[in-house]
Order: structure tokens, then sequence, then C-alpha cells
């Protein structure tokens, strides 16, 4: 019996970056500042800290763990975010690291980079060298939308004092 080839569903595609593009404005109102600037901001802002969110509790000794977002780049259309989680999982699982271009003008947003992987093809052939799998780029931006999704339902951001939580 021979197999189907694998085809990319675009609008699939489309559709989660859309709703991650939601998520992350859920999660950090002020990014909207970012697609109102007219030209790139200055280098002392690039690397802000726009949100850390505790998604679990200290049980083990290593601390609370904090998923950061970070801004990298930011211009009038696009801002690149860096998300990163701490503290390290440790052994065999390493933490998730991602960078994520967001579109202000489509509103949407697209994971450009995953645990140092770049520039993900819609579709690879089985095998390849990289051992990517067929539908490797929708795989990591629904990723993105179920971390952001923990961030929403499980998080709670640090901004917020501690008192509350006692």
């Amino acid at each position: 019996m021979k197999k189907r080839s694998y085809s990319v569903d675009l609008i699939r595609q489309m559709a989660e970056c859309d709703a991650n593009f939601i998520r992350l404005l859920k999660l950090l109102p002020e990014l909207r500042r970012f697609g109102l600037t007219s030209s790139a901001l200055a280098p002392v802002e690039m690397e802000e800290k726009l949100g850390e969110f505790v998604i679990a509790d200290d049980l083990d000794g290593r601390g609370e763990t904090v998923v950061e977002v970070r801004v990298i780049e930011a211009f009038r259309y696009t801002t690149t975010l860096e998300i990163s989680q701490r503290p390290a999982c440790g052994g065999w699982l390493t933490n998730p690291s991602m960078q994520v271009r967001i579109y202000h003008d489509a509103n949407t947003a697209e994971v450009t980079s995953y645990q140092n992987h770049r520039n993900f093809k819609p579709r690879y052939t089985q095998p390849n060298p990289g051992m990517y799998q067929r539908d490797e780029k929708i795989q990591v931006n629904r990723f993105l939308g179920e971390w952001l999704t923990l961030c929403l339902q499980a998080g709670r951001s640090l901004k917020v004092p501690d008192i509350l939580f006692s």
C-alpha cells in the first residue's frame, strides 16, 4: 500500500500562529506598544524582560519553574521574542527555549527558532539528516501554543506580589 505524501495545511498553520499571537497578547498586553513604534527601538531596550511566569512551585529544591519572555529586537511591524524556561530540568530533559517573531501588521506569531534549530521548512522528506518530523514547523508552533496556554491557565506573573499567594 502506497503512503500518502504529507501536504501542508496552510489554513491550520496560520490559525495556530494567529492563536499564538492572541495568547501572547493576553499574557503580555504591553506587546502592543512595540507595534506602535515607527523605527527600531534603542539598543538598551532590546534585552528588555517583558514577563516572567511561575508555572510550577519548588517541589524538589531546584526552585520554581519560571517561563521568561525577553524582547530581542523590535521594529515597526515585527518584534522578536526569546521565550525560555528555568531552572534547568536536569539530566536527560532540556529546558525549552525558542525565538518567536511577532508580525504586528498581520496579527500573527511564528516560531523562528527552537532549541537553536532555525528556519523550519513547511515539509520534510523522510528520512532527513536533521531527523525532523514531516510537519516539524506546525509541531513547534503547536508546542508554543500549549506552552502559552499553560502560562495562561496555571502561571502567575512574578510582577504580582507574593503576599497575594500566602
